[in-house]
């Protein structure tokens, strides 16, 4: 099951209304989403009319969709009435700029606004070599791919250092771990209503993670992103 399986199931599961997609791109899980309100937040949209044209047809309701092309941290900034105005978040899609710091201010942003019973969900949290894990602030240029070992063309960052630092820091609060499927698809919900809504980098925790590497990953990864099987996405489904 993969990231627009699992999310379109538990829309279809539940009442809930609220979609936001941080890092959308092209479109391909944004539009195929159906849910009432659809957010979609991206510095530079690339949906070919083609696509965009396809999913109107499809499901009418991507006419109100809504797009903010800017960086997540700036659209978290600029837009808090209009989040407060939308209500909270019920599901929440993370495949922005696959680094730790980005993602996990974007998990972080996110939890501000979740509903209680909301899930958030990021991709690439579970790299399937180590080319694929290497950091960068973007995608990698020509000249970096050349000179990575074991390049395949496939980036996943090292997003999953999120998955652990959350782990770290909240452990009573929230019940996170990544699925063994579409290159590791992590998952964030509340284990209890959190008495705060403020969440902010912990940057003594920030950079113990950091140091963790993806050899560390490999050799233990129940323990440093509580790693599920693929079969897993079920027990996520049977939440709802």
């Amino acid at each position: 099951m993969d990231r627009i399986e699992l999310i379109q199931n538990i829309f279809q599961k539940t009442d809930f209304e609220n979609y936001l997609e941080i890092g959308c791109r092209k479109g391909k899980s944004f539009l195929p989403i159906r849910a009432k309100n659809k957010v979609a937040v991206d510095p530079v949209f690339k949906i070919a009319i083609s696509r965009r044209l396809k999913w109107l047809m499809k499901w009418p309701a991507n006419f109100q969709a809504d797009y903010f092309q800017l960086e997540s941290d700036v659209f978290f900034e600029t837009q808090k009435d209009y989040l407060q105005n939308l209500g909270p978040l019920d599901v929440v899609l993370i495949d922005g700029l696959h680094n730790f710091r980005a993602s996990l201010h974007d998990v972080l942003h996110s939890l501000t606004y979740l509903n209680d019973e909301g899930l958030i969900i990021l991709h690439d949290c579970y790299p399937p070599h180590e080319a694929a894990a290497v950091y960068a602030d973007v995608f990698p240029t020509e000249e970096q791919q050349q000179q990575l070992k074991g390049w395949t063309g496939e980036w996943c960052g090292d997003v999953w250092k999120t998955i652990s630092y959350l782990m770290g820091k909240y452990p009573d609060l929230l019940d996170v771990g990544v699925i063994n499927t579409d290159y590791g698809l992590g998952y964030v919900r509340f284990k209890t209503t959190p008495l705060s809504r403020k969440f902010e980098v912990d940057e003594d925790l920030f950079v113990k993670v950091d140091q963790l590497t993806y050899k560390e990953l490999k050799s233990d990864p129940e323990k440093i992103i509580n790693l599920e099987p693929a079969s897993f996405s079920d027990t996520v489904l049977s939440w709802y």
